[in-house]
């Protein structure tokens, strides 16, 4: 009896776990390209990441992205500049802000967030919802087929051709990209080139936070990419209300070193803002909050650090071994590093 028993329980957890692993696929094809690195990566994430470590790192390699962004200043501010700097902080400070200043919320990110909640419908939700605006149509394709997300040799051509390859997850995620970018594009004549690198800092960002949330707590995929995407509304509005208040004092130059504090100090901020008052999901504001659980946040820190170190390398900042330096200091895995970096188009 006790040998009949034995075997019914491994077959019992034999079916089980075929029938999770088919599930799993079902759910994301896109997850099959990640095998890889769903492997590597788990056999080295048995630690827990030390979220505070990564993100004081993530705080200092973003201020060399600030420093690129506004051309190094040297100058100081003075009495002056002090003044606006005060002004800045007000308007920040102010309720007529949100009305005035925050970004609309995508008009189809609703749609976007409510097919999370029905997985069976998100295929055919999804496809028809893309199909209605031709312009989302082909800024999610030609993301698709770009360096950061391409899976597959052929190139993508049509949504239900990138359904097919990509999954409903991954292709989420790439809707919300395409979303958020045109808010990005810049239209100022000082420090235009500050909204340039910072998009590009925040796709490779949410890639990353993407891919390590897909080993590490597969259901967050979308989130981890969509709050790497919130995150980086704060500094956009911080830097354009900074922009607009040195414009009423045409007798000052805009000051880079105002500019940059503003966006350190009060960037992160701006963002759970923001995320509040597009009505984001409790969890993601608590994410940007750091006051939830720790996976969410987890992903973002580790997604901006991966992403901004992306961005520094290919800027020719920094090289790998100074890469390595970085997320060793913040107490990354080697391993982690190397295959997440596979897919964001960078040298391991």
């Amino acid at each position: 009896m006790l040998a009949v028993g034995v075997l019914i329980a491994f077959f019992c957890g034999w079916f089980a776990l075929r029938l999770a692993l088919r599930l799993a696929r079902r759910r994301s094809p896109a997850f099959a390209g990640l095998g890889v690195v769903a492997t590597t990566i788990a056999a080295a994430s048995e630690a827990s990441v030390d979220v505070d470590r990564v993100e004081t790192a993530n705080g200092l390699a973003t201020e060399r992205v600030w420093r690129i962004a506004f051309a190094a200043p040297a100058e100081t501010a003075g009495d002056a500049h002090e003044h606006v700097e005060d002004a800045i902080r007000a308007v920040l400070r102010s309720e007529a802000l949100q009305s005035h200043w925050l970004p609309r919320r995508p008009t189809l990110m609703p749609q976007l967030l409510r097919a999370l909640d029905d997985p069976g419908a998100g295929s055919d939700r999804l496809a028809t919802m893309i199909a209605h605006d031709p312009v989302l149509t082909a800024d999610v394709l030609r993301l698709a087929n770009s360096s950061l997300y391409r899976i597959s040799a052929a190139p993508l051509e049509t949504i239900e051709r990138a359904l097919l390859v990509l999954g409903v997850d991954a292709l989420r995620g790439l809707v919300a990209t395409a979303m958020m970018q045109p808010v990005f594009r810049a239209t100022r004549t000082n420090f235009p080139r500050f909204p340039r690198l910072l998009w590009e800092r925040t796709e490779r960002a949410a890639r990353a936070a993407e891919l390590y949330a897909a080993v590490n707590r597969p259901v967050d995929r979308f989130e981890a990419k969509l709050l790497a995407l919130l995150s980086a509304l704060g500094p956009l509005i911080v830097y354009g209300v900074a922009l607009d208040e040195y414009a009423q004092r045409r007798a000052l130059r805009p000051n880079a070193a105002v500019c940059m504090t503003l966006i350190s100090s009060l960037g992160a901020g701006m963002s759970q803002r923001i995320a509040r008052h597009w009505e984001t999901s409790p969890r993601l504001v608590a994410a940007l909050e750091r006051s939830g659980e720790s996976e969410l946040a987890t992903a973002l820190q580790v997604g901006e650090l991966l992403g901004t170190l992306s961005l520094l390398e290919t800027q020719s900042v920094i090289d790998q071994s100074e890469r390595w330096e970085w997320t060793r200091g913040a107490g990354l895995s080697d391993r982690d590093v190397s295959e997440i970096y596979a897919h964001l188009g960078a040298a391991a």
